[in-house]
């Protein structure tokens, strides 16, 4: 008898994640939909139907929140016993000066970018070890800014260079578990995640040239489970200016703190 396969994406009520599900509608039997609001995420849900998915659940969890991890991995343990895929999108950030972000604005980018993101793969690690056959998938989403930090991305950058690491070290215990770690590190994308970092707007304003479609992130994330890339950072020019930064630490500093691109 068949396994029925199941994924499983945070933050699928709008932007990216909406798109992944969209995506990985007919490639698994089950489409487990996570995200804080329910309306958004029925409306996900009824895209994926019209693509064709078999079942669609919606969860409702806040990762935040330890209680609504805990019972959003019960729930997917006791009703679909496996998990072949994994996508960690929920994320956010405050494009603000530290000197300006509140202890709960810390608090929330950490525990939603990163300890939130950890403590529910954490729940979900069981379902996906030694498949038999094909292996199982995590795919997290980070950013250039785990790559590259500017000034202004403080809370948000540490968040994401922690899961760049974090995959990192993951990826190495789980190599002989069948299960493959992918980490995507999008430079700005057209979702609503500018609606609470930059809420006046001028930062998107002037970088429209680097805005990258949702869309194209989306097949790229299904580009690194068929192929099996370990990482991809877009747009190119971002992913090279990463390696470039890397080994001219001085001159980076230089070079992104400049107008020219750092336009926060």
């Amino acid at each position: 008898m068949m396994m029925m396969t199941t994924a499983v994406i945070t933050g699928a009520g709008s932007g990216l994640g909406r798109k992944v599900a969209i995506l990985n509608s007919t490639r698994y039997d089950n489409i487990v939909l996570i995200g804080r609001n329910s309306k958004r995420l029925n409306q996900t849900a009824r895209e994926c139907f019209s693509k064709g998915a078999k079942r669609v659940y919606c969860l409702m969890c806040d990762l935040t929140q330890d209680e609504e991890i805990y019972e959003t991995g019960a729930w997917i343990t006791s009703h679909l016993k496996s998990v072949d895929l994994l996508v960690n999108n929920a994320g956010l950030g405050y494009f603000e000066e530290l000197l300006n972000q509140s202890f709960e604005q810390i608090n929330r980018t950490f525990a939603t970018d990163l300890t939130g993101m950890i403590k529910f793969t954490r729940l979900m690690l069981p379902l996906m070890l030694d498949h038999v056959g094909q292996a199982a998938d995590i795919i997290n989403i980070a950013s250039i800014a785990g790559k590259i930090a500017t000034s202004k991305t403080t809370t948000y950058a540490g968040a994401k260079f922690g899961v760049v690491g974090f995959s990192n070290a993951l990826r190495l215990e789980l190599k002989d578990r069948n299960v493959n770690v992918h980490t995507i590190n999008p430079g700005p994308m057209d979702t609503n995640f500018f609606n609470i970092a930059d809420p006046s707007g001028k930062y998107l304003k002037g970088i429209q040239q680097f805005i990258i479609s949702s869309e194209k992130v989306a097949a790229l994330s299904v580009k690194a489970v068929d192929q099996n890339i370990r990482e991809i950072n877009v747009p190119k020019i971002m992913a090279i200016g990463s390696i470039l930064y890397t080994l001219f630490p001085k001159l980076g500093d230089q070079i992104v703190n400049s107008p020219l691109i750092n336009r926060k």
